[in-house]
C-alpha cells in the first residue's frame, strides 16, 4: 500500500481521497466530494489503468454534480482512453459551457477525424492562450493525438515564463519522451523529482526513460525510489524484471516478474513464456521447451490470443532439439489456432531451413506471402535465407522487397554482401551506389579481390563466418559515415 508520510502534494491529497471514496462504496455510504476533486480522482485513477474505477468516480460525480463540465471532459477522456469515440462524442454533447477544457476536449475529437485546421481554429477561440493551465492541456492534447510538433508551438508560449512550474516541467519531459529524446526527458523528470522526490509517478517515468535510452542498471535504481512510495506499483516490478535480464541476472529478473504477477500486472504464463523465449534465443532448446510448456500450463482463457505463438516457439525449440515429431505435432496445434498467422510459417520455415530441408521452408513461406505479401514478409525470409548462407534465395527474397519498397531499409547493404559473395561485380556496384553509407569504391574493389581466390571452395561455415565480419564491418562503416 502507499506510504502517505512520503508522498507530497496533490498525490498525497488524491490518495486520500481514494481511500475515503473506496471505504465508503464498501460500507454503502454516500460521500459528498467537490467537483474538480472528483474530476482529478478520476484522472488519478486513468493514469493507474484502472479505468473502470475511475468511470465510476465520473458517473458517482455527475450524480452529485449533474451537467458539470469538469466531470463531463473527464468522463468524455475516460471514453476515448478505452476506444469509444462514439460515447465520447455523446458526452461531449451534453456540455454546455464553453470553457477551455470543453474546447480542448472538442478540438481533440475533431483531430481523432484528422481535422487538424479545424481544431487548430477551435483552439483560436481560447481567450488566455499564455496561461499554464491553457498551454499544459493543449499540449497534452497534441501529443497524446500523435502531433508532437503543434504542442511544441503551444509549449514555446511558456518558455522562461514557467521554467520551474511543475505542470510545465512534466508535459516538457513528455514532450521530450515522445519525441525520443530521452537525454532531455531524464533532465526534465530530474528536475520534477527535485522538486516533488516522493513521486512514483517521475521516478517511474525516468525509470522508462532509462530502460529505453539502454541504461538497465539506472533504470532499476529509479524503480528502487518508485516503491518507496508506493511498495505494489506494479509496472516497477515489471521493468526490473527486464532490467535484470538485461544485466543477465536471470534470477532476479525472475523474481521480479513473478512480483509482477501477483500485482496483475503480468499473466500466470507470462515469466515461464518469457524465459523460453530466452532459452531459445540462447539456443537451449531443451529448456526452452520445458518453459513453453509451462507457460502452456499457465496461460489462462484471457491470454488465448497468447498461445499460437507459445505454441509456435515450443515446436521450434523442439525440432533443434531433435524432437521432429513432437514439432510438427505443436506446429499443427499453431497453425489450427492462428490459420492467418504468417509469423508462425515463417518461424517454422526458419526451423526447416536451419535443418537444411529448404524444401520443406519454401513450402512454409510460399504459405506465409498468401496471408501477408508486404515487404516485411520477404525480408524476414532473406534474413533466414542469409542467415544459413541460401545465398540465391537470399538475394531472390531481397529484391522482392525491393519490388515493394525501394526504400525499406536495410535491403540494399545485405544485397551488397551476397553479391560480394556471389562474386557479381556488376550488380555489387550498383547496390552498392544505392546504399545510404556506400562502401568508398577503392575500398570495395579491395573487398572484391580479396574474395575471389578460392570463393567456390569455401564450406557454408566459412561462408557465415564471412557474411558476420562483412556485416559488422558495414555496420562500423555506417556509424562512422552518421558520426
Amino acid at each position: 500500500m502507499k506510504k502517505k508520510n512520503l508522498l507530497s502534494g496533490r498525490e498525497r491529497e488524491l490518495l486520500e481521497m481514494a481511500e475515503r471514496y473506496e471505504k465508503a462504496e464498501a460500507e454503502g455510504r454516500s460521500l459528498y466530494m467537490d467537483a474538480d476533486d472528483l474530476a482529478d480522482l478520476a484522472d488519478w485513477y486513468a493514469t493507474q489503468r484502472k479505468y473502470d474505477l475511475a468511470k465510476e468516480v465520473a458517473a458517482y460525480g455527475l450524480t452529485l454534480h449533474p451537467g458539470n463540465t469538469a466531470l463531463l471532459v473527464e468522463q468524455a477522456y475516460l471514453f476515448l482512453d478505452t476506444d469509444d469515440k462514439e460515447k465520447a462524442q455523446e458526452i461531449a454533447g451534453q456540455i454546455t459551457e464553453n470553457t477551455p477544457e470543453a474546447i480542448v476536449l472538442q478540438a481533440g475529437l475533431l483531430l481523432e477525424d484528422d481535422l487538424l485546421d479545424d481544431a487548430a481554429s477551435l483552439l483560436d477561440t481560447i481567450e488566455d492562450k499564455d496561461s499554464l493551465a491553457n498551454i499544459v492541456e493543449v499540449s497534452y492534447m497534441y501529443i497524446n493525438l500523435g502531433y508532437p510538433e503543434k504542442a511544441l508551438e503551444w509549449l514555446e508560449r511558456g518558455k522562461g515564463k514557467y521554467d520551474d512550474e511543475e505542470s510545465y516541467l512534466s508535459i516538457y519531459a513528455d514532450y521530450c519522451y515522445q519525441q525520443d529524446d530521452m537525454e532531455g526527458a531524464i533532465e526534465y523528470y530530474n528536475k520534477l523529482i527535485d522538486q516533488n522526490p516522493y513521486s512514483s509517478t517521475y521516478w517511474m517515468a525516468l525509470a522508462r526513460c532509462y530502460h529505453e535510452n539502454g541504461q538497465p542498471d539506472k533504470a532499476i535504481d529509479a524503480c528502487d525510489y518508485a516503491t518507496l512510495s508506493d511498495e505494489d506499483i506494479e509496472e516497477a516490478y515489471s521493468m526490473k524484471g527486464f532490467a535484470y535480464y538485461e544485466l543477465g541476472n536471470e534470477e532476479k529478473a525472475v523474481e521480479n516478474f513473478q512480483k509482477a504477477e501477483k500485482l496483475g500486472a503480468l499473466k500466470p504464463g507470462f515469466t515461464p513464456s518469457f524465459l523460453g523465449v530466452a532459452k531459445m534465443m540462447q539456443g537451449d532448446w531443451e529448456e526452452g521447451a520445458r518453459q513453453l510448456k509451462k507457460a502452456i500450463d499457465l496461460t489462462t482463457d484471457e491470454q488465448a490470443a497468447t498461445l499460437p505463438s507459445v505454441y509456435g516457439n515450443l515446436a521450434f525449440c523442439l525440432q533443434k532439439a531433435g524432437h521432429k515429431k513432437e514439432a510438427a505435432r505443436y506446429w499443427k496445434i499453431a497453425h489450427q489456432l492462428a490459420p492467418d498467422d504468417a509469423s508462425i510459417y515463417l518461424l517454422e520455415g526458419r526451423a526447416h531451413l536451419s535443418d537444411d530441408a529448404s524444401q520443406e521452408a519454401s513450402l512454409c513461406w510460399k504459405e506465409a506471402a498468401k496471408l501477408d505479401s508486404s515487404p516485411d514478409t520477404y525480408y524476414e525470409i532473406g534474413l533466414d535465407c542469409l542467415e544459413n548462407t541460401y545465398l540465391g534465395a537470399a538475394r531472390k527474397a531481397f529484391e522482392l522487397v525491393l519490388e515493394l519498397d525501394p526504400t525499406y531499409e536495410g535491403v540494399y547493404k545485405r544485397l551488397v554482401i551476397i553479391t560480394l559473395l556471389e562474386q557479381d561485380k556488376e550488380a555489387l556496384f550498383h547496390y552498392n551506389s544505392l546504399c545510404p553509407y556506400p562502401i568508398p569504391a577503392q575500398k570495395l574493389e579491395q573487398l572484391y579481390d580479396s574474395l575471389s581466390e578460392g570463393m567456390g571452395s569455401r564450406d557454408r561455415k566459412n561462408i557465415y563466418e564471412t557474411i558476420r565480419r562483412l556485416i559488422a564491418s558495414m555496420n562500423n562503416l555506417d556509424d562512422e559515415e552518421e558520426s
